[in-house]
């Protein structure tokens, strides 16, 4: 068994692989009180994994505790921390500093390529909203950032004056109400940006959605689409199969 684990900007999620198969998706939020003592209960359940895949996007120290919990419950495990790179395999990296495209983005490009066919847009719907485009035969075409619903809602409640942060959202329609009315607005302007930009941008044949917010923005979009919540650990699982050596990973088999 191999433990795959995807740190994003807000929520640490994890599933396990066996035989090529990914569990169902566990997920927290790491900056709640208590949190690595409540993953480090839930963890304590799985057996010793062979080795770690960790996606990170977050700050370095989340990486840190994750090492160190991990190496507390199963001592001198091997891990795996995956970079972008220029190239993995067939798919080819769009910036011209690869590193600086976040992994997750990444890992969602590889594993896309790998299980669908034809030129291909990647929708990310977390705390941002990022698009990236591939074409068929690997050659990542570039991409998009937003902020996300939540993030759009913190600006506004952060940045105008009596406005109060809700993080509930509903249905789209016109409101008669301030909270609903910024709960629309920001889930129109995710959906405009991704019909606009999949209509300006290269020719697509396949639409996968991943992310919290995936499953709502989905419902909203005038498109045929797959929503594929496991893509960043199909990423992982990809590049868990193969030798770390120069394959853009960092690799740790030691004792803290």
């Amino acid at each position: 068994m191999n433990l795959l684990i995807d740190i994003g900007n807000s929520r640490l999620k994890w599933a396990s692989e066996q035989a090529g198969q990914i569990s169902s998706i566990h997920a927290l939020d790491y900056r709640q009180d208590h949190a690595y003592q409540n993953l480090e209960q839930q963890w304590q359940t799985l057996p010793r994994p062979s080795k770690i895949a960790i996606a990170c996007v977050a700050a370095s120290q989340q990486i840190t505790a994750i090492e160190t919990l991990a190496n507390r419950l199963w001592p001198a495990i091997e891990i795996i921390i995956p970079k972008s790179t220029a190239a993995f395999g067939s798919v080819i990296n769009a910036y011209p500093n690869p590193e600086k495209l976040g992994v997750d983005r990444w890992l969602a490009l590889l594993a896309a390529h790998h299980h669908y066919q034809g030129n291909s847009c990647i929708i990310d719907c977390g705390t941002a909203i990022t698009l990236d485009f591939i074409d068929s035969h690997g050659q990542h075409r570039g991409g998009l950032i937003s902020p996300g619903l939540l993030l759009m809602k913190k600006s506004l409640a952060q940045n105008t004056a009596a406005l109060d942060l809700d993080q509930q959202t509903r249905a789209l329609a016109l409101a008669d109400n301030t909270r609903h009315a910024i709960d629309s607005g920001c889930l129109l302007a995710a959906i405009g940006l991704i019909e606009t930009a999949i209509k300006r941008y290269p020719p697509v044949e396949q639409v996968i959605m991943t992310g919290g917010d995936a499953d709502l923005i989905s419902q909203y979009l005038s498109m045929v689409l797959i929503v594929d919540q496991k893509l960043v650990f199909k990423g992982l699982q990809q590049i868990n199969a193969l030798n770390p050596i120069n394959k853009g990973l960092i690799f740790k088999p030691y004792d803290l």
